[in-house]
């Protein structure tokens, strides 16, 4: 089971829509501000919101992520965010994983969820991982 690790990498701490630029900024290990600039360009691409799937798909993209379908239990149910060690191997895990919960992202990172709330009861829908 993943732990949970609250952090809030906004620069002036603000608890705002930006779970996006977060998630970017915590698993791809960048600055908030270029994960900004990165949004930024696929926005002037794409003409989608700032936090929309699309934006966060293509800058992931550029990193060598993929799109994963949702996962699911033997019994058909949706795993939480704290039972993703149960389906992702150690090396996604130590690369980092973007979640996609009920519109909004986490990061999965070693042995913890990351996120500046405890998302982790929430039914996991997409997730992103790294392709070598």
């Amino acid at each position: 089971m993943l732990k949970f690790l609250q952090v809030n990498v906004n620069p002036k701490k603000r608890k705002t829509a930006d779970c996006s630029t977060r998630a970017l900024t915590s698993c791809l290990n960048i600055p908030y501000d270029t994960a900004l600039d990165l949004q930024l360009e696929e926005v002037k691409k794409c003409y989608y919101d700032f936090t929309s799937r699309q934006v966060i798909e293509r800058v992931l993209k550029r990193f060598g992520y993929v799109k994963c379908k949702t996962p699911r239990k033997p019994d058909n149910t949706r795993y939480m965010v704290k039972e993703m060690d149960q389906v992702l191997t150690k090396e996604q895990l130590e690369n980092g994983v973007i979640v996609n919960v009920a519109r909004h992202y986490v990061v999965l990172k070693d042995d913890c969820y990351i996120d500046a709330w405890d998302s982790g009861n929430y039914c996991v829908g997409n997730y992103y991982v790294k392709i070598k």
